[in-house]
């Protein structure tokens, strides 16, 4: 059986599973407008990640200046150049709210906690 994801033809949004409790039937419904159809199959898949507790970001962030993703902070200058935007990310959001920062200048690559513990 192939299950595939299927899009409201109204507003090309994502269909989400929906229990119709009174009917007792799966729905494929919208969460953006109100658009619902029956489900084709009563198969519901469900992506669970479990992190261990030791969980850790990587502390070398050499390509940072080239990750979007990462937040910027212009202002706070890298010790190895000067450059005057960073990108930074929490080493470890569940213990401590420690940063590791890089240098966004593409030509430095300089990594440092925030604790100024030079790493790179």
């Amino acid at each position: 059986m192939s299950v595939s994801m299927k899009f409201c033809p109204e507003c090309n949004n994502l269909l989400y599973p929906k229990e119709d409790k009174k009917r007792k039937i799966l729905l494929s419904a919208c969460r953006t407008c109100s658009y619902t159809e029956v489900a084709e199959s009563n198969c519901v898949y469900r992506n669970v990640i479990n992190h261990d507790s030791d969980y850790e970001r990587p502390k070398d962030m050499r390509d940072a200046y080239a990750d979007p993703t990462l937040p910027r902070e212009k202002g706070v200058k890298c010790p190895a150049c000067n450059h005057p935007k960073v990108a930074f990310s929490l080493i470890n959001p569940r213990k401590s709210l420690a940063r590791m920062n890089a240098c966004c200048n593409p030509s430095c690559g300089h990594n440092w906690r925030d604790d100024d513990e030079s790493i790179a």
